[in-house]
């Protein structure tokens, strides 16, 4: 089995500050996550190691999901429906792996409320 550089990522943290110290294998180097972030898990790693990009890119796709729902012509029964089984099971997994503090899920649950 082989290293494939390209699939890979690296990151360097030297004294707790991010260094840029480049790792190769064959002569090849090894992108940063700098460079290109990583998704696993539907969880996305890139340099910064906060969630706070993530925080507001749930806060935009509940945004989004809204205005999508709001703006079908559908009955408000239905519309309901697809809040709770199309847009809100969408939005847990996020919640479940990003670290949302009780504050940030109480602006979500406000920004629901209010549309």
């Amino acid at each position: 089995m082989e290293i494939k550089p390209s699939k890979s990522r690296s990151i360097s943290i030297v004294k707790g500050q991010l260094s840029n110290e480049r790792f190769h294998v064959n002569n090849e180097p090894i992108p940063t996550v700098l460079e290109k972030p990583v998704k696993s898990l539907g969880r996305w790693y890139s340099a910064e190691l906060k969630d706070s990009k993530q925080l507001e890119q749930l806060k935009l796709d509940t945004i989004h999901g809204l205005k999508q729902i709001n703006s079908t012509a559908l009955p408000g029964k239905l519309k309901l429906w697809c809040l709770q089984f199309g847009l809100l099971p969408r939005l847990m997994w996020p919640i479940s792996i990003y670290e949302v503090t009780i504050s940030h899920a109480k602006r979500l649950e406000r920004l629901v409320n209010a549309q």
